[in-house]
């Protein structure tokens, strides 16, 4: 929460945070400062003393942030790029002259948005710039820890666009349903052949009703396409009737904020014993993972519940061999907030600590993948972490696996 950051700063014993936005929307930025500017460099003092120095174009955006605030033209910065050798250096010279101005001194954490290289020429020259000043190099970054845990109004964001999804996935669930075969194909009446790009189509204009918008693209696969996780679908191929189709939708408010997520996957007409049998399986898994998070619990501990079961059940998964490819090869889920992977993660492994905390989102996602087989699933929920420990489901919705008549 963004309450935690000075109490977050004083425990880590930093000097400050500063943060970039490098022309381009930051969820760190937006999160500091409450404002969607693409251009500028927050400072905030471990006393909580605050400035922002932006574009002037986008002084009417700083004057909104709640904080003291400044122009680069106001510091000089035109001239300074002109005398530097690059516009790294310049950035680093001007980064010195606000930090000594605060009377920032010491272990400093740098979070934003900016390219890989000019951050490290950035950084390199401010450490010659400013000897007092040391990067700190934790991980998580504190903003990225204080961003793990949201306010009721974060939530209420997190809330409208899942609200946004899963009226997008009764809509596909619908959709779907109501295939008629025409031939070898599917029909809607409209489209001799249904395709898996008309049903991506339906979800975006589902989206722009709820002033939603894709962050990436969302999956709908089928098939063999679904044994892959990540394998987006091809949008020319037809929807298949007998066939595992997974839709994975993460929209987050257009223009930039709150994410959402969430995934179930469909069959239209009787799906075949294998797909239920396999679906009934992922569905054990989802509900055991479902019932164990609360407030408290180890993260690491949920991923290795649903290991357990999936490899009880026969599946490899990664704890077993962490090369596989077919079986349970992901971790159960992961924070979502202003960018749709946040912490906290819910991966095995001794060095994860993270605990569930009041005001996490995350999400539960357990899934099982046969590309050899032609066949994958997914199930998954978005849930936060209510102050009593219990959970809210944010994208409650149907699981039913088989959609439509027996076309």
């Amino acid at each position: 929460m963004r309450s935690d950051l000075d109490r977050l700063m004083r425990e880590r014993g930093l000097a400050g945070v500063i943060v970039l936005a490098h022309d381009r929307y930051c969820p760190a930025f937006y999160w500091c400062t409450g404002q969607k500017i693409h251009h500028g460099v927050y400072f905030r003092a471990a006393d909580g003393r605050a400035h922002l120095v932006v574009d002037p174009m986008e002084r009417d955006q700083a004057a909104l942030a709640g904080c003291e605030w400044s122009t680069y033209a106001q510091h000089g910065f035109l001239a300074m790029i002109k005398s530097a050798s690059s516009q790294a250096e310049a950035l680093a010279q001007l980064i010195a002259k606000i930090a000594a101005e605060m009377q920032i001194e010491g272990r400093v954490a740098f979070s934003g948005e900016a390219p890989l290289g000019f951050s490290y020429a950035m950084l390199s020259q401010l450490a010659a710039l400013a000897p007092k000043i040391t990067v700190d190099a934790s991980a998580p970054d504190v903003i990225a820890q204080a961003m793990m845990t949201k306010e009721e109004s974060e939530l209420e964001s997190i809330r409208r666009a899942s609200k946004g999804a899963v009226a997008a996935m009764n809509a596909v669930r619908t959709y779907l349903g109501s295939l008629r075969r025409k031939g070898d194909a599917l029909t809607d009446g409209t489209h001799d052949v249904v395709t898996r790009g008309h049903v991506r189509a339906l979800i975006h204009r589902v989206f722009a009703e709820h002033r939603l918008a894709e962050d990436g693209e969302s999956i709908v696969s089928q098939g063999r396409d679904a044994g892959v996780p990540h394998n987006r679908g091809n949008d020319a191929e037809p929807v298949r009737t007998g066939e595992s189709i997974i839709v994975d939708i993460f929209p987050g408010e257009a223009g930039g904020g709150y994410h959402t997520d969430m995934t179930r996957t469909f069959c239209v007409g009787k799906a075949p014993d294998a797909l239920r049998a396999m679906y009934a399986q992922c569905r054990e898994a989802f509900d055991a993972a479902m019932t164990a998070t609360r407030g408290g619990a180890l993260c690491r501990s949920l991923q290795d519940l649903t290991c357990d079961i999936f490899e009880r059940q026969g599946h490899a998964t990664l704890r077993t061999n962490a090369s596989a490819v077919e079986g349970y090869v992901h971790s159960l889920g992961h924070g979502v907030g202003l960018a749709v992977h946040e912490g906290p993660g819910l991966r095995s492994g001794e060095q994860n600590k993270a605990v569930l905390e009041p005001g996490h989102v995350v999400s539960i996602e357990p899934g099982l993948y046969y590309p050899s087989r032609g066949m994958g699933m997914r199930i998954e929920d978005l849930v936060a972490v209510r102050a009593d420990g219990s959970i809210e489901n944010l994208t409650e919705c149907s699981y039913e696996l088989e959609v439509g008549a027996d076309v």
